[in-house]
């Protein structure tokens, strides 16, 4: 079976869906993977008597490689392949989880955590470029954001199955079974997803122009909000079941609980707010850069965040959260449509995306290891929310005035030869 485009059949158009539903559940395992790290933070932190701050160290290691190889990662990607590709890093990923429950080593640990990194370093770059090769135009926003909106999905069922295990069975079993999880997956994306013509790939390989890239305005507005935002993201993703449990005083499985509630009511909230922005950008031209105004209002409305050290009980604290997380996931889902709108060279999607994710995650990098210090520094998680609010206005700001034409991935005269 194989479909090289995207033609106007009835099969391809149903084949689609099924595509949808895998690259989403392989963003849900994603995070729920790293939900799982999270949950079980606190009984791993005890077991090798941890501080806060090397807390924050352990719960950022997995970005260090992440970080490093964002670009080379999905320039593979677009050399080999989304099938090939998407197989190979998720079995990654999931046999360094399998590994990582078997340590007795606080560097045997991160070790496994660095290797984690590496398997999931394409996969945010696969998710754009399986949605920009199987989505019509008409539907290409509100099924990035239904892929994002796996991550909220993906923490959501991390954090309570994985709080749910680890109470019962402690946090390695926690690991064993999401990494049987996603190997299972591994093998399904092997079966089902067709296979891709080689000559797609390889033959815009060395194309990539880096400084044209860096010479547009666009380009850079795409790459602040995408870093604002992701640092609000790996700030909850690391953090949020602490978060709860020290603010709100709450068990192991109930801040598991409730940090399963504040990801469901995101989920739900992206979605819609997905659906709601494509219905604005209908009719207006995309490659203008008419989605950036989605991009902008959304995060405006993620900066609630900094409102969260008013709140003092679960009735408050949980829907805030979840307004903010769920604007967070639909203004990240919407800004990487519109690089897909933007971009020219349609086949270099993965390498861009892949350049972009480097410079998010490295200011990602930063979020679960400042929040540590802060807390160790103030006791309370008051500062980390002001400062994350500032930082997601910021990228507001960059999205509404700065991606406004087209952008080239390679130097006009290569693309005229």
């Amino acid at each position: 079976m194989h479909f090289p485009s995207l033609p106007a059949t009835g099969t391809k158009r149903s084949f689609r869906f099924v595509i949808y539903a895998l690259t989403i559940s392989m963003c849900v395992i994603c995070y729920g993977d790293r939900a799982a790290l999270s949950a079980g933070m606190s009984q791993i932190a005890h077991e090798f008597s941890l501080t806060p701050g090397q807390t924050g160290w352990v719960l950022s290691s997995f970005l260090w490689s992440y970080f490093i190889l964002n670009l080379p990662a999905a320039i593979l990607l677009d050399r080999l392949g989304e099938r090939v590709i998407g197989a190979l890093a998720v079995a990654l990923w999931s046999i360094a989880m399998i590994l990582g429950s078997l340590t007795a080593t606080v560097p045997a640990f991160i070790a496994t955590r660095i290797l984690l990194g590496v398997g999931e370093a394409p996969t945010f770059a696969l998710g754009n470029k399986v949605i920009r090769a199987w989505a019509p135009a008409t539907e290409r926003g509100v099924m990035m954001t239904a892929f994002v909106c796996g991550i909220p999905i993906g923490l959501a069922a991390g954090a309570a199955s994985g709080a749910w295990l680890i109470a019962n069975f402690g946090w390695r079993s926690a690991f064993i079974f999401l990494g049987c999880l996603g190997l299972a997956w591994s093998i399904a994306w092997l079966v089902i997803h067709p296979r891709e013509e080689t000559a797609r790939h390889g033959t815009n390989f060395a194309l990539l122009s880096v400084p044209t890239l860096f010479a547009s305005g666009p380009f850079w507005g795409i790459v602040i909000a995408q870093c604002c935002g992701n640092y609000a993201n790996f700030l909850l993703m690391s953090w949020l079941p602490i978060i709860l449990r020290q603010t709100l005083h709450l068990s192991l499985t109930g801040s598991g609980v409730y940090t399963g509630y504040c990801y469901l009511g995101a989920a739900i909230l992206s979605i819609t707010a997905g659906k709601i922005g494509e219905s604005l950008v209908r009719g207006h031209s995309l490659v203008l850069g008419a989605r950036r105004n989605i991009v902008s209002v959304y995060l405006v409305l993620a900066s609630m965040m900094g409102l969260l050290p008013l709140c003092s009980s679960g009735l408050t604290m949980i829907p805030l959260l979840a307004v903010s997380m769920g604007f967070i996931s639909a203004g990240l889902g919407a800004n990487m449509a519109l690089i897909a709108d933007l971009l020219v060279e349609h086949e270099m999607l993965g390498s861009v995306t892949g350049l972009i994710l480097t410079f998010s995650n490295g200011l990602g990098i930063l979020a679960p290891v400042l929040t540590g210090y802060l807390l160790q520094a103030t006791g309370n998680f008051h500062g980390v929310f002001y400062i994350t609010s500032v930082i997601i206005l910021a990228g507001a700001i960059a999205a509404r005035l700065m991606p406004t034409r087209v952008i080239h991935g390679r130097r006009q005269q290569d693309a005229n030869a």
